[in-house]
């Protein structure tokens, strides 16, 4: 073995710690911290059946409580976010929606804390019978 095996295999735990010690500190140097935002976002219904409509008053905007690395909030506008609720097979009547993180539209690495309102209610009626005066 060449001087050059032996300076690299001589103290190798030693190298091997200080690698492990140098990686530990650029990690946490790197490391956004994580923040909470609220952000307000709008409301979007799909699979709505073509003779079918909404009546009556619609929550159109909903609070999210956000949480993230402070880089990738500060970027996020209510644009990028979606809240979906899914009227594919609802009928005509009064119908009570859940609003959970299942129902955001975000990007990956930023977690949905909380939803307000929790919930809402849609009355789906035929779309002739909305449009009557």
């Amino acid at each position: 073995m060449g001087g050059l095996g032996r300076a690299l295999l001589n103290n190798w735990w030693l190298k091997l710690l200080s690698l492990a010690l140098a990686y530990a500190l650029w990690s946490l140097v790197t490391q956004a911290p994580t923040i909470d935002v609220d952000i307000s976002v709008p409301l979007e219904l799909r699979n709505l059946a073509p003779d079918l409509q909404v009546a009556g008053g619609l929550t159109t905007r909903a609070r999210l409580h956000l949480r993230g690395s402070e880089s990738l909030l500060r970027e996020l506008g209510s644009n990028d976010l979606g809240l979906v609720v899914d009227l594919q097979g609802f009928g005509a009547g009064r119908h009570r929606f859940q609003l959970t993180a299942k129902n955001v539209e975000l990007p990956p690495g930023i977690e949905v804390v909380g939803v307000t309102p929790a919930e809402v209610w849609l009355e789906l009626v035929p779309a002739e019978a909305a449009s009557a005066p």
